[in-house]
């Protein structure tokens, strides 16, 4: 389950505090004393790392709708107490720490339970200090926006009609490279961190929570498909080894501009199992060439946690103003966190703050990614030609392969010969 809800959630059920620090960072506490770590006062404000760590993270165990009603409540109480000073006033802390939250988790509103909550905590600032009337009423507004703009995120419009993969090959495998990694830092910057978090335990292809995560998925997919379409179209003839080489030199271009989502793309398309299995086309493909991708495949190698990917990431980061993760390597690494730091502390109630901290990083790498500034020339309509190309499918891809080579196994001369015996235009259907 992905929220642990705790009702009942009492301000005053923990006499002693239960926060446990570390270097000046909270490590563990009660969820009421993590709470009341949160909560703003007329004089304390949480630091920022801690808000967006405890915001990010705590859906893990406790529903936010609980935290930000206890929030409320705790600086009504504190507003409300007789020895607090005239001029003393929670409001513009409060008005704060929910412009924050609104900022980086924004979906959380959604929720018609935490919207009216919000509303409550604006009227509350309002009516104890009138000067905050301007500042709520421009959170509203662009909370609004933000959920709206959420709503009307891009979308990758699918084609009708049969584009050719292959007029990009006239383009030279830099300028391809540049126009992917302007595709993906769009891609990546419809995911919000609310999105990343709540992608943790479900199924992302079917949860609406996580969409833009879906759709950043099947761009890597479609990148895949659409180099191997190229390699396999029908009519390429001679040509086939030329424009393989083609899509290998983009590989490493996207590489060396540090685009490594698309590089991982590209290189998933090229080794495909209707492209490996061509013995005769890969013959005839310049040695230089060869020599050049496996020392790329060698760098993306999943080998010892993708240890050699991360050193060149590092390196990039360094180099580059905008560097584009291996985004399955990024989802797995939140996921590994979850599954190896365990949220409560052993043997206690008390929540290990680690793991926030933890998942907080994550979140806060990924926001560095987003903000990357791509200074790579762009070219709307390669970009274009290259979303909107109809790919060939699995089966599509197969029965190409055949056609170029014949199948030698017993398991690929079957499956030939059932693409065979289906009429053509039923094959033609199910091949794009």
């Amino acid at each position: 389950q992905h929220y642990y809800i705790t009702n009942n959630l009492s301000m005053d059920e923990d006499d002693d505090n239960t926060l446990e620090f570390e270097n000046g960072k909270v490590v563990a506490g009660s969820i009421n004393d993590l709470i009341g770590h949160l909560t703003p006062t007329s004089e304390y404000y949480p630091t920022e790392d801690y808000l967006f760590a405890f915001i990010s993270a705590c859906r893990l165990f406790v529903d936010p709708i609980d935290v930000l009603k206890q929030v409320v409540e705790r600086c009504q109480i504190e507003q409300s107490n007789p020895d607090l000073p005239d001029t003393a006033t929670v409001a513009p802390h409060l008005l704060l720490f929910i412009l924050q939250w609104t900022e980086t988790f924004p979906n959380d509103f959604n929720r018609p339970t935490l919207m009216e909550k919000l509303h409550e905590a604006r009227r509350f600032c309002q009516n104890l200090d009138p000067s905050c009337s301007r500042g709520c009423n421009r959170l509203i507004q662009m909370l609004d926006n933000r959920l709206t703009d959420v709503k009307t995120k891009k979308k990758v419009p699918k084609s009708e009609s049969w584009e050719d993969v292959n007029l990009v090959r006239d383009i030279k495998p830099e300028l391809i490279a540049a126009q992917l990694t302007h595709i993906e830092l769009d891609f990546l910057n419809n995911i919000s961190c609310d999105e990343m978090i709540s992608m943790l335990g479900k199924d992302v292809a079917k949860d609406s929570l996580c969409q833009n995560v879906n759709k950043y998925v099947n761009w890597f997919n479609h990148l895949s498909h659409f180099t191997a379409s190229a390699v396999l179209a029908p009519e390429l003839g001679g040509a086939r080894n030329i424009t393989m080489e083609y899509y290998m030199d983009v590989a490493v271009c996207c590489f060396s501009v540090g685009n490594f989502n698309s590089a991982m793309s590209v290189l998933a398309g090229l080794n495909q199992s209707s492209i490996t299995r061509l013995h005769k086309l890969r013959e005839k493909l310049d040695k230089n060439k060869v020599e050049h991708l496996s020392n790329l495949e060698r760098q993306m190698s999943p080998s010892e946690n993708f240890k050699t990917y991360r050193t060149a990431m590092k390196n990039a980061e360094k180099q580059h103003t905008c560097v584009i993760p291996f985004f399955t390597l990024l989802v797995k690494d939140i996921h590994t966190t979850c599954e190896i730091k365990k949220t409560r502390v052993e043997g206690t109630e008390l929540i290990n703050f680690e793991k926030c901290w933890e998942l907080s990083r994550h979140l806060i790498e990924f926001q560095k990614y987003q903000s990357g500034v791509c200074d790579l020339q762009s070219d709307g309509n390669i970009q274009e030609d290259i979303l909107l190309a109809k790919i060939l499918t699995e089966d599509g891809m197969m029965f190409s392969s055949y056609e170029i080579e014949e199948p030698v196994t017993v398991n690929d001369k079957k499956r030939y010969k059932a693409f065979l015996e289906k009429a053509p235009n039923q094959r033609m259907e199910s091949f794009y």
